[in-house]
């Protein structure tokens, strides 16, 4: 970055790098995160953060990085397979078409770019493919059932939320754009040289402006640090490191969750009482069950947690467990 001084924050550089089409979103998101970090302007700090380094599994996601989709399913009815059939999402549960209506983005902005690249060179119709939670399933296959009848015994065996690829082109050009647009208020307002001493000086109602100019601009979301859920416990780790057979780790991880003593006692109690299928990564009748109450509690409040974050906690913890 250039300028007159180290207390110069020269803005016309993110400028000239954001009508570059050609040029990468990675330099001006690092000379704006700079520029956040130097005002100490929480809200610009961590959304160019959130960008550079990718959203976590528990984010609320800017509306360009979802993706409108379609919901596919595979059922077996009898000795017969039936892949890759469109459901319909109206018929379903109002929170699970919430979960079914976009496929979530939650890579780097560096990754976006590269993998825009590579879709670019592939046939137009190439789509992206966002599985749905094991653990969903039970609540999609009743309306499965009833859309594809048949005289033999059906059951769901996947689930698939698909999107044109085509709109991961569109995150970059609404990310270039927002902040082209920010950067240009932003020099209007404070100069294309801004002095970071003056800038500081007033810093806390300077900062005020600059969260106006971003939500005017769409460059944020709302939430306390972009997290959906509330409570000490609701954020959620997206590594999960759970020994094969280890209860304590497992117990560990989903009460560090928001999951309650009194649930993963249950959990701990009927885990083991029957075999999962390791072929089809399914748990058993019990495990299944308990599963679908804490989705429930999710779904009403009773646990701090999306569904869709809960859905994936809870398929990947006990997967890890089983070994899966």
């Amino acid at each position: 970055m250039t300028g007159k001084t180290n207390n110069t924050f020269v803005i016309n550089d993110v400028i000239n790098d954001l009508i570059d089409a050609d040029k990468s979103l990675i330099n001006p998101l690092m000379k704006l995160n700079y520029f956040g970090r130097i005002t100490k302007n929480k809200e610009l700090t961590e959304y160019t953060l959130n960008e550079i380094k990718g959203y976590s599994a528990d984010s609320t996601l800017p509306d360009y990085r979802q993706i409108g989709s379609r919901l596919y399913v595979d059922f077996q009815a009898g000795y017969h397979s039936h892949p890759n059939k469109e459901l319909p999402i109206a018929g379903l549960d109002e929170d699970i078409q919430e979960f079914c209506r976009y496929i979530p983005v939650f890579e780097s902005i560096r990754e976006i770019e590269n993998m825009s690249s590579k879709l670019s060179e592939k046939d137009s119709n190439y789509e992206l493919k966002f599985p749905i939670p094991l653990q969903l399933l039970p609540r999609i296959q009743p309306y499965a059932i009833k859309l594809y009848r048949s005289t033999a015994r059906m059951q769901l065996t996947g689930a698939r939320l698909v999107g044109n690829s085509s709109k991961m082109l569109g995150i970059i050009e609404t990310v270039r754009t927002n902040l082209l647009a920010f950067s240009m208020e932003i020099a209007e307002q404070f100069g294309y040289e801004i002095e970071l001493n003056t800038y500081n000086q007033e810093r806390e109602t300077n900062n005020k402006t600059i969260l106006q100019y971003m939500t005017t601009n769409n460059i944020t979301t709302s939430g306390d640090g972009n997290i959906i859920n509330t409570g000490d416990k609701a954020k959620i780790d997206a590594k999960i490191n759970i020994t094969k057979g280890s209860k304590d780790e497992l117990v560990k991880y989903l009460q560090e969750n928001g999951v309650s003593e009194e649930d993963t006692a249950e959990l701990v109690e009927i885990i083991d009482a029957e075999e999962p299928n390791p072929d089809n990564k399914t748990f058993g009748k019990k495990v299944s069950e308990w599963t679908k109450k804490m989705l429930g509690k999710a779904v009403d409040g009773g646990w701090n947690v999306s569904i869709g974050a809960a859905g994936s906690l809870l398929a990947e913890a006990i997967g890890k467990y089983y070994g899966f």
